[in-house]
């Protein structure tokens, strides 16, 4: 094996692989504010899919929140992981905006603001629009919202559990299978979600889409011809940008990814990569060489030949 890669995977296994602390994300879009708590954290180039739900999210609540004239507080609070329990939940609440997502682990619930509103999920994933219309139903009921919460068992550890007022999944179904036209006319807009001078991801009619910053080049440049390309995806489970060499890695499921960056003869879709612990992701090494790039997890790493498209297991 090339003594540069023997050097690299060297290196790469020297990081530290615990992630236990889970990414805690804040942000305020108007009167609207957004609590995001993800089961891993690998620092801010492995983004998964639902903390970027949550910026499109915080940002159309918003616009749902002036169409209809309210301008209160409200908090969406959002967990990815169950931890103990076997179900989702779901609290939709009135005149508590204040947080109770960040302590319910540790078997504390917050004493209520009394005001504002709650829009609090805990589940593995969402879909925007379904939370959006939760948004727009809790606006809309708020006189009344907080007489579908029922008692219900939370597990914050293995053994012990305290009783919070949630919604069934029932109540939550019948909302987000109802039609919006509010909603429906709010998706149609494009949302970046994050940009820079190389690249912008966006969600445009329920899609994710990568694609490279073409504003640096002029109308008849060469490189924006070649770079006008786009992958767009309408779920994954997360992305691994690099800002060095300007490319995605997007890990459609724990076992397999595509690689893009803007070059539509270099773009493949969901290469099979083998793991067992799906817990912790992938990640990459901020090194490439020859137009190859170091794939690792805390078992495995692989070479991936960009040109070739061909995928080496390292043993």
């Amino acid at each position: 094996m090339n003594k540069f890669f023997l050097l690299l995977i060297f290196l790469v296994s020297l990081n530290n692989f615990s992630a236990h602390k889970p990414k805690v994300k804040v942000e305020n879009f108007g009167n609207i504010k957004t609590f995001f708590i993800s089961e891993f954290n690998f620092g801010a180039k492995t983004i998964a899919s639902e903390e970027l739900k949550m910026r499109i999210i915080g940002k159309l609540s918003k616009e749902i929140s002036e169409k209809l004239g309210y301008k209160d507080t409200i908090i969406i609070e959002r967990k990815t992981f169950l931890s103990y329990n076997k179900s989702n939940f779901y609290m939709l609440e009135n005149d508590n905006s204040n947080y109770k997502l960040a302590v319910l682990d540790d078997g504390v619930v917050l004493k209520s603001n009394g005001k504002g509103l709650a829009i609090r999920i805990v589940s593995d994933k969402v879909d925007v629009i379904d939370v959006l219309k939760l948004v727009e139903y809790t606006i809309q009921n708020r006189l009344k919202i907080n007489k579908s919460l029922v008692l219900r068992p939370y597990f914050h550890n293995e053994d012990e559990q305290i009783e919070v007022f949630a919604n069934t999944e029932e109540f939550i179904s019948k909302i987000v299978n109802q039609n919006s036209n509010l909603v429906d006319e709010i998706i149609k807009q494009e949302v970046i979600l994050e940009e820079d001078t190389e690249t912008i991801i966006s969600w445009n009619k329920n899609e994710f889409v990568f694609k490279m910053n073409l504003e640096k080049f002029k109308p008849d440049n060469f490189y924006r011809d070649l770079l006008k390309n786009q992958f767009k995806i309408q779920d994954f489970k997360y992305f691994i940008k690099s800002d060095i060499y300007n490319f995605f890695l997007v890990f459609t499921t724990d076992q397999s990814f595509s690689f893009f960056d803007g070059h539509e003869e270099n773009k493949i879709l969901d290469v099979h990569i083998q793991k067992e612990n799906t817990f912790y992701p992938f990640r990459i090494s901020i090194e490439k060489m020859i137009n190859k790039i170091v794939i690792y997890s805390r078992d495995y790493f692989y070479i991936y030949d960009i040109k070739k498209k061909l995928l080496q297991k390292i043993e």
